[in-house]
């Protein structure tokens, strides 16, 4: 009986001891997954026939900056406006965050908060990953490819993105790929 009991008392001790690495490593790889979701609900509204408010069927994105670390913006591309036959949108973020929408901006669907200290630490672009301060990930009908704009530059072959957990956490980082041709990807390496 003793032993039993000494060897619950010992499994039951690492658990505890356990608990809390384990914890973050699933929070954040949660986080990761519902991140590369707003990048794959932009090619789903992108690809699909989702009108815009105020109307019209733009492209639609997500948009990263690392100034804003704890932040990422799903937006359409509204802007520059439609002008014959040429698309709206530009597959670039544009919009000065003032909480005034004007035509002269894209338009935020959703501003997705990134909490617990976790953020977004790193955006690179490219097989040789040279890193930006902005990445915007557009999707525009009938093709489920990505435009990938890296410092709103560019199309790029693919796109990198770090989240991190939070500062004197033990666990190790989690990275979505993008690459061109929309496939999107979750990896710990």
């Amino acid at each position: 009986m003793l032993v039993t009991i000494s060897i619950i008392a010992i499994i039951s001790g690492i658990v505890l001891i356990s608990f809390p690495t384990f914890a973050s490593t699933i929070v954040l790889e949660n986080l990761t997954h519902e991140i590369a979701l707003v990048v794959r609900q932009a090619q789903v509204y992108g690809i699909g026939i989702k009108q815009a408010l105020g109307g019209g069927f733009p492209s639609y994105g997500a948009h990263f900056d690392t100034s804003e670390p704890a932040q990422v913006i799903f937006f359409a591309d509204t802007y520059p406006p439609a002008v014959g036959s040429t698309p709206a949108g530009d597959g670039v973020y544009t919009n000065d965050d003032n909480g005034t929408q004007t035509s002269y901006e894209d338009i935020i669907v959703e501003r997705f908060l990134i909490q617990r200290g976790n953020t977004i630490s790193g955006l690179c672009f490219d097989t040789s990953c040279t890193l930006a301060d902005t990445i915007d990930i557009t999707f525009t009908r009938p093709n489920p490819t990505a435009h990938i704009w890296a410092n709103s530059a560019g199309d790029r072959g693919s796109a990198k993105i770090t989240v991190s957990p939070p500062d004197g956490s033990v666990i190790g980082n989690r990275f979505i790929y993008v690459s061109l041709t929309g496939q999107i990807a979750v990896t710990s390496e």
